[in-house]
């Protein structure tokens, strides 16, 4: 965990279990609070957790505690360079691009930025090289 104030990024997988109170995430919420860190999500997290149910009720209580990071034109350019980077280096094709927006929006807060999520391979691709951190919840 930390102990300075840092950036930390929640992928869909850390807001969904955010959303759910699963003891890993309500103890990054606690250092969260403790360290002065600010917790975030891309805009683009949203459309990946939510389907218009009543099961959004936890996701919508959360995000509102969250800084709520717009996608903007320059992050969706960069998202495109981080992925076709990352495709690159891959042997077997995936599409990378909502974890390139997600790391392009790390690379946009003010650091030191830390990324939570539960499948860390991806991100950890995109954002190699770069002084971001990359968390594994479970």
């Amino acid at each position: 965990m930390i102990a300075a104030p840092h950036s930390i990024l929640l992928d869909s997988e850390a807001l969904s279990a955010l959303a759910l109170d699963q003891p890993e995430m309500l103890a990054w919420a606690v250092v969260a609070r403790r360290t002065d860190s600010t917790l975030h999500a891309s805009t683009v997290t949203l459309a990946e957790v939510t389907d218009g149910t009543s099961r959004d009720i936890g996701v919508r209580r959360v995000a509102k505690t969250l800084d709520r990071e717009v996608v903007t034109e320059q992050i969706g350019y960069r998202a495109g360079r981080l992925r076709a980077t990352a495709a690159s280096a891959r042997r077997k094709p995936r599409d990378l691009t909502v974890d390139a927006v997600v790391a392009a929006t790390a690379l946009s807060l003010r650091g030191p930025v830390v990324v939570l999520t539960s499948d860390p391979a991806d991100l950890r691709l995109l954002l190699e090289g770069t002084g971001v951190k990359v968390e594994s919840i479970g």
